[in-house]
Order: C-alpha cells, then sequence, then structure tokens
C-alpha cells in the first residue's frame, strides 16, 4: 500500500445517487422556472387573485432554493470524494488537492479557470490512476465549463444597462434593463438542462471509472474500504 492509499477508499455509490437524483430535480425545476419566465415576459399575468398567487409563489421560490442549495452541496461533497478516492487508487502528484478541488469554486477570478482544471485532473487520475498526466480530458468537461460560465455570467453582463435595438431605418427599440435582465435569467435556466446533463455524464463516467479500479484492486490484502 502507497502512502496515498493508507487511509483507504471510501465508496461513493450512495453520494453519488443522491447527487444523480438531486441533479435531476434541478433540470426539472430549471424548465419550470424557464416556462414560468418566459410567460411573464410575453406578458402572461396570472389571473387568481393575488393573495391566492403569493400562496404559490412562496413555496415555489422555498422549492427552488432548498433544491438548488443541496444540489450545489452535493455536487461540492462528490467532487472532493473523487479527488479523495483518485489518490487511494494511486494518483500521485495532483496539483488540485480535495479541499482546493472545492475551494477554488469561492475564490474570484480563479474560480473562472480552476475547478475546471480540478474536475479535468478528477477525470485524468479516474481514467489512469498511475498515469494519469498522459491522459486527455474529456470535451464533456469542456462544454459543462462553458454552459457554466455562460449560466452564472449572462444575467451579471445583462444587469449592465439597457440595449438598443435598430431594425432596418426605423426607429431604435430600446430594451430596458429589467427586461434584458429577466431574458437573461431565462436564458440561464434554459442553459442550466445541458450543463446539467454533462454534468450527470462527468459523475456518471468518473464514478464508473473508479468503482472499476477499485474493484480490479480489491484482490490486494492491503487494500481497505471505507464505508
Amino acid at each position: 500500500m502507497t502512502e496515498g492509499q493508507r487511509h483507504g477508499f471510501r465508496d461513493p455509490t450512495h453520494l453519488t445517487n443522491w447527487t444523480r437524483s438531486f441533479l435531476c430535480a434541478f433540470i426539472g425545476v430549471a424548465i419550470l422556472s424557464a416556462a414560468a419566465g418566459t410567460a411573464e415576459l410575453l406578458g402572461y399575468r396570472p389571473e387568481s387573485p393575488a393573495p391566492l398567487f403569493l400562496l404559490l409563489a412562496i413555496p415555489w421560490v422555498l422549492v427552488m432554493a432548498g433544491v438548488g442549495l443541496t444540489t450545489m452541496i452535493l455536487v461540492l461533497v462528490w467532487i472532493h470524494r473523487a479527488n479523495y478516492n483518485a489518490r487511494q487508487l494511486g494518483a500521485t502528484g495532483l496539483k488540485m488537492s480535495p479541499g482546493w478541488a472545492v475551494g477554488w469554486y469561492f475564490v474570484p477570478i480563479a474560480c473562472f479557470w480552476k475547478p475546471y482544471q480540478a474536475m479535468k485532473e478528477i477525470w485524468q487520475a479516474s481514467v489512469n490512476p498511475k498515469h494519469w498526466w498522459r491522459q486527455a480530458g474529456s470535451p464533456l468537461l469542456g462544454w459543462w465549463w462553458a454552459l457554466w460560465l455562460f449560466r452564472g455570467w449572462g444575467p451579471v453582463i445583462a444587469a449592465g444597462g439597457p440595449v438598443r435595438i435598430h431594425y432596418g431605418r426605423g426607429e431604435p427599440l430600446t430594451v430596458g434593463t429589467e427586461t434584458l435582465t429577466a431574458a437573461a435569467e431565462v436564458a440561464a435556466e434554459v442553459l442550466a438542462v445541458p450543463m446539467t446533463l454533462f454534468l450527470l455524464m462527468i459523475i456518471d463516467r468518473i464514478h464508473s471509472l473508479q468503482m472499476g479500479h477499485f474493484r480490479s484492486q480489491s484482490s490486494s490484502p492491503s487494500s481497505t474500504a471505507v464505508p
């Protein structure tokens, strides 16, 4: 057993299943939010009395917040576990520790590329723990991260001010900041669907690879699984 393996592989199956479930719930919430936002942009207004509408809106906001927060926590815990397990499978020399694989998401400026690098290392180390640096990444990683950036920063950019749109020789149409921000938020919810699907594929692949390596190593007397 190497120094990196002495603490033992931690079976991520239950964590992965919970993460998958909440990512699917997150997709459902994103679709419903996008539909509601689109209807509002098109001028739809509910016919129900205001108090009743508020009674329905408040639980929905709580559901959105609860699903979003729980999904974020589960994904970050899963990333920490995947980085940790890659080391237990024999990967050495990784630049990102389990803690920093999560921590970079909260560091200004560096959050634009460091989390992607951390996930790429996890992918490489899951494909071949012993020689991870020789492995290529995956297009799935690039698509997931590009959508993550567009989804996260689109509404922020849209909030910068009104936009004037020219139609031929007619008078320009001014789109207000509020409308532009609302449209960007709808776009963000739409982008959340493929972004989350790519993340689901990444998680499934990494989980399958790591469990495959663990099973192949499990016949060794020095292998230890920690529940």
